[in-house]
């Protein structure tokens, strides 16, 4: 069991400080944030909180030393390694039916009472190596303070917070997992959003009932967004995780995205394409690649194996690259 000295003591070696120092950073922590906002997919801006250096580097050593061993459910998909969208959407491919719930205000909404609590309760019951006193100084770390609501909670931005997100509603995902089996329909999670499938129209109105029940028991906190709530059928356009479930079983990045990516293509074919867009096409063609690979066989085809190629190994290069820099 890791005592808050011994914890200031790891934090002092990893950042090459002083206990004086650390105790300060401690005091400063849950202000040291950087503010940006970026443009969401389906519109609008997300805002972005951004740790100061030595406070990240605290919060991703704490997700390797300690977070990272909390248990997760198995039906979430989200921030595991080895896990990917293209697993998570491949779970609901032979459902004729889907629900997606989408959480709002998601990290934010895990505040610091609710996540103290929970890591309390695994240290006491010996799955957490850290005596009281260092979770009351692991708290420090892991949440920002909001001038807006005067709330200290877990932030987009933070590398500690998807670890954490995931083992606070680990109960709720298991009961979620349970109940959804139980009428024959297939749960899962991906950060925010929730996803039920099934075969029958009738019983996946049933299983969202107990879904909403079930997080309302065991994540009070949390707020469904029912503007982007969604239950839809075979006839209609399936999306799990930014993929499209076609009706003939498979996985698609979409239409609007291929011709995209055709039209982009055929510039780099021709030599045409600007220089700064190359990166961002090299990785959408390993991304259609690992999903939809015969539409990458079809880009070949049409553009020549030799650019779809030279573009997929840029990428691998670029991910290198990256790696040991």
């Amino acid at each position: 069991m890791r005592s808050r000295n011994q914890l200031i003591e790891d934090w002092g070696r990893l950042l090459r400080a002083a206990p004086e120092d650390i105790e300060a950073l401690l005091k400063r922590a849950p202000y040291q944030y950087k503010h940006y906002q970026i443009d969401k997919r389906t519109g609008g801006k997300r805002d972005i909180y951004h740790p100061a250096p030595r406070l990240k580097a605290l919060q991703r050593w704490l997700v390797s030393e300690f977070l990272a061993d909390l248990p997760v459910h198995d039906s979430v998909y989200s921030y595991r390694t080895g896990r990917g969208i293209r697993d998570h959407a491949k779970l609901h491919i032979h459902s004729n039916f889907l629900l997606r719930l989408d959480f709002k205000d998601f990290f934010p909404s895990i505040d610091h009472a609710w996540l103290s609590r929970f890591l309390l309760e695994h240290s006491e019951q010996g799955r957490l190596a850290l005596d009281p006193e260092a979770v009351a100084a692991v708290m420090r770390v892991v949440c920002r303070y909001s001038k807006a609501d005067r709330s200290l909670a877990l932030s987009i931005g933070a590398p500690s917070s998807p670890a954490l997100s995931n083992a606070v509603l680990f109960d709720a995902d298991g009961a979620a997992a349970t109940a959804c089996a139980d009428l024959e329909c297939i749960y899962s999670r991906y950060a925010d959003d929730i996803y039920v499938s099934s075969r029958e129209k009738d019983v996946l109105n049933r299983a969202e009932r107990k879904v909403r029940e079930i997080f309302a028991r065991h994540a009070p906190k949390l707020r469904f967004n029912e503007a982007k709530s969604l239950n839809v059928s075979k006839k209609l356009k399936r999306v799990v995780t930014g993929l499209t479930l076609t009706p003939d079983r498979h996985l698609s990045v979409g239409r609007d995205l291929k011709r995209s990516i055709r039209t982009q293509v055929h510039l780099y074919a021709c030599g045409k394409l600007d220089v700064a867009d190359v990166p961002r096409l090299c990785g959408l063609v390993s991304y259609v690649r690992d999903v939809e690979p015969h539409f990458f066989e079809a880009l070949s085809t049409k553009y020549g194996a030799q650019p779809l190629e030279r573009l997929y190994r840029n990428e691998q290069s670029r991910k290198v690259g990256a790696v040991s820099g």
